[in-house]
């Protein structure tokens, strides 16, 4: 069975979200155990990757079908991204609480600012998990 546009666009996403931010927290917790030390600058310059490549990667999977990527979310599409989406908020909520709890611990800014951003890649890489699952189960 062909993947539809969204489940490939889901998987796209999910992907270069792991090959970007993956490597960038693994250097982070090396910083917070005290072997490595990374620049704030890093983050935007990560966020800007990320977004440039998911551009060019879905432009290229839109050129392939552009039918299917122009075509409207239908129902089902709609069910799968409000469920996914209500799982990534759970898990971004909870995120935002443990980076509030760190201010317990003094951490600086940079610190707290690593706390956020992994709570919301971590959100979003259980919202795009959520929609593959479901498009793969044939919700």
């Amino acid at each position: 069975m062909e993947m539809s546009f969204r489940e490939k666009s889901a998987w796209i996403s999910f992907v270069l979200i792991v090959l970007v931010f993956g490597p960038y927290f693994w250097l982070v917790g090396r910083s917070l155990a005290g072997a490595g030390h990374v620049h704030g600058g890093t983050q935007f310059a990560l966020i800007t990757l990320f977004f440039a490549l998911e551009v060019v990667v879905h432009v290229a999977i839109a050129v392939r079908s552009p039918r299917d990527a122009r075509a409207p979310k239908d129902e089902r599409e709609v069910l799968i991204d409000l469920k996914a989406t209500r799982t990534a908020f759970y898990v971004l909520f909870a995120g935002a609480l443990l980076s509030i709890f760190t201010m317990h611990f003094r951490v600086t800014v940079l610190i707290m600012s690593q706390f956020v951003l992994f709570s919301i890649v971590v959100a979003e890489l259980v919202k795009f998990a959520r929609q593959i699952a479901l498009f793969r189960r044939g919700l």
